[in-house]
């Protein structure tokens, strides 16, 4: 990659899930916490904390199998994630971004909770937690991303 490009589908999917993957609490996990997870649970050495930076900034982009594989299980998401090049707010990218986000007991609750109510009691919901959003300082999330 040339320092004036931007870094490809895969960085920014690797990017987006360190991002948003982690508990709810703590800040997103750094490199050398998910290689050593992964070279953890292989118990061999998978992947360095180096090479994931490279592939994050998109200096790599081109892992093997192995390495795709290692990081879907350790963010929880398809081996596909990373090369489904739809729109990121459809499909693969929006499965995996409700799975991570259903990790979360309270969030898995509160959809469970919110199935069979009513369009009207579910966008006064829908309110209540944009304004929450707001009030938390964190960022709004796309339209047609919630409406699908």
């Amino acid at each position: 990659m040339s320092q004036n490009a931007e870094p490809g589908l895969l960085a920014r999917r690797l990017e987006h899930l360190f991002q948003t993957a982690h508990p709810k609490g703590r800040k997103p996990y750094t490199n050398v916490e998910v290689a050593d997870a992964i070279n953890q649970a292989a118990g061999e050495q998978v992947i360095s904390q180096a090479y994931i930076w490279q592939l994050r900034k998109g200096i790599k982009d081109n892992p093997t199998r192995r390495h795709i594989a290692a990081l879907a299980d350790f963010f929880g998401v398809s081996p596909l994630y990373f090369f489904d090049d739809t729109d990121p707010a459809t499909d693969t990218a929006l499965e995996a971004d409700v799975k991570l986000a259903l990790r979360d007991d309270a969030v898995r609750d509160l959809a469970l909770r919110a199935a069979g109510l009513s369009d009207a009691t579910l966008k006064t919901i829908q309110d209540m937690i944009t304004r929450a959003r707001t009030l938390e300082g964190l960022p709004e999330l796309d339209e047609d991303t919630t409406s699908q």
